[in-house]
């Protein structure tokens, strides 16, 4: 439903890093699956809190395309900033909302830290988030829908990265990086912003009120990498008719990575 948990999405038995090949896969993962041995896969590396884990403030994945482009999609709590090792190159992050559970408002120091149900994620990211940090000391590209790409590009900039490596794609457009076609699609969520990651008077002013800053609305992904295989990351949402008519009718998606839990 609209939790940002993947974690149930694979289930236990899963260690370090799946591989997909082509766009056979089922549109469900409901289990673990060897990777293949062949140059012709998406290898998909979950970065949880715990190894060998899914845990319940797990997010991030990383997709690497065959001919090696590196895809971090929500980077969430659950890395361990820009110098995490499991992290390698990363070319372009995704993120579906702002929600700190999903850009990151704070982050584990390094793995296996607290409990799986409990995992210290005791070091703030604010005001810039462990997404642009990640993206600053890997000079990766930020691609996000809606309005979110004006605010990253401030981010970057306030960081002392590059403001142009926030890159805007829209439902119904196409972006590609590295040879990845990127899209966003609709999620139903909210996508506020907490003032936390903001400054001065604004920042005063609408956690006085509690509320936050709007960048229009959430959004899932469309992937389509260089074999073939096209992937749905759901973001937190419910059900959407797009799943059906844009997912599976229009894109084909062979790979569904979807967001569940209850009403957070």
């Amino acid at each position: 439903k609209t939790s940002g948990r993947t974690n149930n999405m694979f289930r236990a038995g899963l260690r370090n890093t799946m591989a997909f090949a082509g766009v056979s896969v089922g549109m469900l993962v409901g289990a673990a699956m060897p990777a293949a041995a062949d140059d012709h896969v998406v290898k998909v590396t979950p970065l949880g809190s715990h190894d060998g884990e899914f845990c319940g403030r797990d997010r991030a994945l990383v997709f690497e395309d065959p001919n090696g482009t590196r895809i971090l999609y929500d980077a969430g709590r659950t890395v361990a900033g820009p110098d995490d090792p499991r992290l390698g190159k990363i070319d372009v992050v995704l993120v579906s909302h702002m929600h700190g559970d999903h850009v990151g408002d704070q982050r584990i120091s390094k793995t296996n830290q607290g409990t799986c149900g409990s995992p210290d994620t005791g070091v703030s990211t604010l005001p810039q988030s462990n997404t642009v940090d990640i993206a600053v000391k890997h000079g990766s590209k930020i691609v996000t829908g809606s309005e979110m790409p004006a605010f990253f590009a401030a981010k970057l900039k306030d960081a002392g990265g590059d403001p142009a490596n926030s890159l805007l794609v829209r439902f119904g457009g196409e972006r590609e990086v590295g040879g990845v076609a990127i899209t966003t699609v609709p999620a139903v969520h909210s996508n506020g912003v907490s003032p936390s990651f903001l400054t001065g008077p604004l920042a005063e002013y609408l956690a006085a009120a509690g509320v936050g800053a709007s960048v229009g609305p959430p959004t899932g992904y469309v992937l389509r990498f260089s074999n073939g295989l096209v992937v749905y990351l759901s973001g937190d949402t419910g059900i959407t008719a797009e799943q059906k008519l844009v997912v599976k009718d229009h894109y084909g998606a062979g790979l569904v990575v979807m967001n569940i839990g209850d009403t957070f």
